[in-house]
């Protein structure tokens, strides 16, 4: 008996397959449909020659369940361009939900295969098992391959999504601190400005009451300040703190 697993119509959910395997008959038990097993019967290549050797006669089997995760693995992969590009417009949650969501199916799949690569490998077990002949072990090495192939490619996606992941974060950093940088700015153009209508607007003259009279006071205090904003303001514009 073999326990393979492929895929459901949308490429979703994990299809667990029972295979048994006896002298001139495979037998296939799951509990989902799947699309890579239906289109392997009615192509009519399930049924083994008689007396073949279980790995050839699983090859076909194997290979259809398996190649699924490649189609998977492909739309994945468009999707994170996707979101790279949506990443790099505007850094948003929903963009950061969707790359987490993504890594944590890539994940859990890569889990559910990383089993059978890891049996496929070992190939002094398959080549002793009853029926296997001279012409096995190129069945069992592309059974090996195509596993391998599988794992990989989910790793790869997995690694895509942490990249995207520190991008997001580094692109939300960076817009934080363009909006730190400016609301610094603001603060130093109104610096002065609050000074000037907090001194004069008090409404008391025990302080006021001396040196506001007279044109020196309002050119000082009124104009000079003023021209402090303007030159703040043409300073930040030349460092580019916009």
């Amino acid at each position: 008996m073999l326990v393979g697993f492929g895929l459901d119509a949308q490429l979703r959910e994990p299809v667990e397959v029972h295979c048994y395997y006896t002298t001139g008959f495979l037998i296939t038990l799951r509990r989902a449909a799947s699309p890579a097993l239906d289109a392997l019967r009615q192509a009519g290549s399930v049924p083994p020659p008689a007396g073949s050797d279980p790995v050839r006669a699983l090859h076909p089997v194997i290979s259809s369940l398996y190649t699924q995760f490649a189609a998977l693995c492909l739309e994945l992969d468009e999707r994170l361009d996707t979101l790279e590009q949506r990443v790099l417009r505007e850094a948003d949650d929903q963009e950061l939900a969707e790359i987490t969501a993504i890594r944590h199916r890539a994940a859990a799949i890569r889990r559910i295969v990383t089993p059978g690569r890891d049996l496929a490998a070992r190939m002094p077990l398959i080549l002793s098992l009853p029926g296997t002949t001279s012409e096995t072990e190129p069945y069992a090495e592309d059974i090996s391959d195509q596993l391998q192939q599988a794992v990989a490619n989910l790793a790869a996606i997995e690694q895509r999504c942490i990249a995207l992941l520190a991008l997001h974060a580094s692109l939300s950093s960076k817009h934080l601190a363009v909006v730190s940088r400016r609301l610094a700015a603001v603060a130093t153009i109104f610096l002065p400005i609050s000074f000037l209508a907090g001194f004069w607007g008090q409404n008391f003259n025990v302080l006021t009451g001396t040196i506001e009279k007279g044109w020196p006071a309002f050119l000082v205090l009124g104009v000079g300040l003023s021209a402090c904003a303007g030159v703040t303001v043409f300073v930040l514009r030349r460092r580019s703190w916009n």
